[in-house]
């Protein structure tokens, strides 16, 4: 019973919002304007930066974003994931169910950061997606004239990156509260490197660009207070995602402390933090996650040991840590038995002839 009433207002509010708003339709009808990165050391790679002047977009904050320009949908600036994979424009949520979000106008120029639930709170996509997008607007436009980012209210680690950008007097946004908003000027860019597939393939395939750029922004904010210890295990005990977590992690710390690592926690740190203790260490343990995107700030010959369940299709931790020289290597394990998180059992004895 529950289930039918939610459909039945689903579709009312489907036909109130249609009919409030029109119909929308698929249609791409404006020239985007190129920018190309060239830097020393990188893939010539163009991007386009779209400015649309009255423009809607709305987001469902999960898999699906549209940038709406007269009852029109805008493919080139709209997003649509089915079941984490990047599909055709034709399938954008907009196109069967609307807008179902009243409206809200925004005055002034605002860049969109936002591409669905990834990105939000996740340090690895904020800076492999969000910040790269940043960078590609930079080569185009003056960031001082954008009065607002189009993105969820911002964490700590995401403040901090705008300090560190000068980009703090830009306000935010958010998109969560702000599903629907008809923008006097919004700007987009293409993806840095996500056109096709999962996010997570996407990730596997990242430009050199992107690594090189984030070295030289981050790299000399490092902080000076940390980053004395010279072997580290990342600790993701305390990770909001549960997923690919090692069930016997309190034995396998316990081991790592006795052969001098340090047990890191990295939402105890401060991004600058986080830097410095990458940037100093020479061998890195850790589990599959958000914290090994601080790959990018190692030094050359620093050692990776990265351990995950087999079959997971993400392997860009090891693509940066080729870009940096780093030694990276897996310790590949089975999935336990039923569970769909992707949780996995380290026998010490594997981690110990791994690490001799």
């Amino acid at each position: 019973m529950r289930k039918k009433l939610k459909k039945t207002y689903k579709l009312l509010r489907s036909y109130y919002f249609s009919a409030l708003y029109k119909k929308i339709h698929l249609k791409s009808e404006f020239q985007p304007k190129f920018i190309k990165l060239k830097k020393p050391k990188l893939n010539k790679i163009s991007y386009k930066v779209y400015s649309i002047k009255n423009c809607r977009i709305y987001t469902n904050c999960v898999e699906n974003v549209s940038v709406i320009k007269n009852n029109q949908l805008i493919a080139e600036g709209s997003m649509q994931q089915i079941s984490g994979k990047l599909v055709s424009a034709k399938r954008n949520e907009v196109l069967r169910s609307g807008t179902p979000k009243f409206l809200k106008k925004i005055n002034g120029n605002v860049f969109n950061l936002t591409q669905g639930a990834s990105g939000y709170n996740n340090y690895s996509h904020w800076l492999l997606d969000i910040v790269p997008k940043i960078i590609i607007l930079s080569k185009a436009y003056d960031l001082k004239k954008i009065d607002y980012f189009y993105f969820s209210k911002l964490n700590h680690f995401q403040k901090e990156t705008l300090k560190i950008l000068k980009l703090s007097s830009i306000k935010i946004i958010d998109s969560k509260f702000n599903k629907h908003c008809l923008v006097e000027n919004l700007m987009f860019c293409t993806h840095p490197h996500y056109f096709k597939g999962t996010l997570f393939k996407a990730h596997s395939n990242i430009p050199k660009w992107i690594i090189y750029n984030l070295r030289k922004i981050f790299l000399t904010t490092a902080s000076k207070k940390v980053g004395n210890s010279k072997k580290i295990y990342i600790d993701r005990s305390d990770s909001q995602y549960n997923h690919c977590k090692i069930i016997n992690d309190t034995e396998i710390k316990k081991y790592l402390k006795k052969k001098g690592f340090k047990i890191i926690r990295l939402s105890e740190y401060s991004l600058k933090e986080q830097i410095s203790i990458f940037k100093n260490c020479n061998f890195v343990v850790g589990p599959h996650g958000a914290g090994l995107a601080n790959l990018i700030f190692c030094k050359k010959k620093t050692k990776v040991l990265e351990i995950k369940n087999i079959g997971h299709p993400n392997i860009g931790y090891q693509k940066i840590s080729k870009y940096n020289k780093l030694k990276h290597q897996f310790i590949m394990l089975k999935k336990i038995e039923n569970n769909k998180q992707g949780d996995m059992f380290l026998p010490i004895k594997k981690l110990e002839n791994f690490l001799n």
